[in-house]
């Protein structure tokens, strides 16, 4: 039987009690790791950190003539390209997918939160093919200082140097951080996500009109949480979510803890698509952004007649070789306009409906590797 723990959100950056860079010692993983860059410039002490608020997907890559022409716009003090993949690694109850993002470190730290753009050893590891995990990963990974991990790539299995953890957003755009060279080393793609600083005081409205004017056919969604709310972040998400063991069946469903289902999952009437049954979480806001979408006239974006299950407990895939379980199990996604949007075809989902839904905290599977376009899940829970 199996036990695993799932937070949402970010906590503090803080340095693993050991950051040396000797391999773990697992012959049968070896370590790729190119040489340590040594043209970089040296990394300064301090940074301007320059709060990300728009962001736009741009799929046939973010290349430097479209980073160019963002930092031209009036009101854009920072803006940096970001590889969005994921890996399979391993982990205390088995292997687990988990997503990376990949930057170029110097253009990416003013955009990084507070805690971590000053913790200079982040970006120096980052420059030396260091990776960092995100709390929340850290957590799933067993809580414990690691040197290194062990993940399945697309040209075989590779030990990754850890630097320490270190959060990349909020809530966080992947759980590991690693410099766009090693990911494109490791073959996990290139930058498809363009996400921009302004300057104090500029008007956000007017930024986007302008970014989207410089760079015709691109559509900019905010990065701000709903007015007057925050993340809820840390220790207190992860015990709010809850812990449950389960045992595998033959298809790839689980049978959960009972004890778990009844104290966190919650049934509940839902604007446009009816009844769900969801983690209790999840609920509030889950409700807030589908009636944020009748609010703007946009309802009927989403179709009913499509509209998934949010708890379904189960692998990825049902796959439990090669996939680590859905969020789905935790009740923590739901899936929309689903026979429009299979999994791995190019996302037919509105743009708004996206920039809503990640608004009130859900992350959008049409912005993976492989696109799941019909897919929301969880990212951060919304407090006052």
């Amino acid at each position: 039987m199996l036990a695993l723990i799932v937070i949402v959100g970010i906590s503090a950056t803080y340095a693993l009690a050991s950051r040396n860079n000797e391999p773990d010692g697992t012959d049968e993983v070896p370590d790729q790791q190119a040489a340590p860059i040594t043209t970089a410039a040296p990394v300064a002490d301090s940074v301007e950190v320059v709060r990300p608020v728009l962001k736009a997907s741009f799929p046939d890559g973010v290349t430097d003539q479209i980073l160019e022409q963002a930092r031209a716009v009036p009101g854009v003090q920072a803006a940096a390209g970001v590889l969005l993949s994921s890996m399979m690694v391993e982990a205390p109850e088995g292997d687990t997918e988990i997503s990376v993002a990949g930057v170029r470190p110097d253009e990416f730290r003013p955009l990084a939160p507070e805690l971590t753009a000053q913790a200079r050893f982040v970006w120096e590891g980052l420059a030396q093919s260091q990776s960092f995990i995100a709390n929340e990963e850290y957590q799933i990974l067993g809580g414990k200082p690691i040197q290194s991990l062990a993940a399945k790539l697309p040209d075989g299995r590779r030990s990754l140097k850890i630097g320490g953890v270190a959060t990349n957003g909020s809530p966080s755009l992947a759980g590991v951080l690693m410099s766009l060279e090693q990911a494109e080393r490791l073959k996990l793609g290139k930058p498809t996500l363009l996400v921009v600083g302004t300057v104090k005081d500029a008007k956000v409205a007017d930024v986007t009109r302008a970014l989207e004017a410089a760079l015709p056919g691109s559509k900019f969604e905010s990065m701000l949480p709903p007015s007057g709310r925050t993340f809820f972040t840390g220790t207190s998400a992860q015990k709010a979510i809850g812990s449950f063991s389960f045992t595998v069946n033959p298809d790839g469903s689980i049978n959960q803890d009972k004890k778990w289902v009844a104290e966190h999952l919650q049934t509940a009437r839902m604007p446009i698509i009816g009844t769900v049954r969801c983690h209790k979480l999840m609920i509030p806001q889950l409700e807030a952004a589908l009636a944020d979408l009748q609010a703007q006239g946009l309802g009927h974006l989403i179709k009913p007649e499509q509209a998934g299950r949010c708890y379904q407990p189960r692998f990825v895939e049902r796959d439990p070789v090669n996939h680590a379980l859905s969020k789905h199990a935790w009740g923590l996604a739901i899936d929309l306009n689903v026979y429009d949007n299979p999994e791995g075809s190019t996302p037919k989902m509105d743009s708004r409906v996206v920039a809503i839904f990640e608004k009130w905290g859900f992350r959008w599977g049409g912005r993976w590797t492989k696109p799941d376009g019909m897919h929301f899940e969880l990212a951060a829970v919304l407090r006052e």
